[in-house]
């Protein structure tokens, strides 16, 4: 008897255990991103100048959208943050800054949004650099 009921109780854990786990990822993706400047990796410049893709140690992903346009962020080594947030462990909002070392342009860009990257974002950003090459290309046959 005590068998069968340690068996059964061994069943619904194994059973209940990964769906808990899928939901709880579900969740986190519905809350609001919380990308903090002591926890970011690399970043990718998306074409079009007003988003960056922020990857942090944790390898997720995060769509940095710009009030206006951020030009010059190919040539710069580092990025630096200006959060009006307290410390390095607070979240990067709306409002918040890139600053950037640049003597031609604005040495700031203003973050318009923060959400998570995703593969229809990846796509999109696929098409938009496909059509920008080809621009380019038509722009030399001319």
């Amino acid at each position: 008897m005590i068998r069968s009921l340690v068996l059964a109780a061994a069943t619904v854990a194994c059973v209940t255990v990964p769906v808990l786990a899928q939901s709880t990822r579900e969740m986190d993706r519905r809350e609001a991103p919380c990308l903090r400047q002591r926890n970011i990796y690399d970043y990718q410049i998306v074409p079009g100048n007003r988003s960056l893709i922020v990857t942090d140690y944790s390898r997720q992903r995060y769509r940095l959208t710009f009030i206006g346009g951020c030009y010059n962020l190919q040539h710069q080594f580092g990025l630096a943050f200006r959060s009006r947030g307290v410390g390095t462990l607070s979240c990067i909002t709306k409002g918040d800054e890139i600053v950037k070392r640049d003597g031609v342009g604005p040495s700031q860009c203003i973050i318009r949004s923060v959400e998570y990257q995703t593969r229809a974002m990846d796509r999109a950003d696929r098409d938009a650099l496909r059509e920008q090459q080809e621009r380019r290309d038509r722009r030399r046959n001319d």
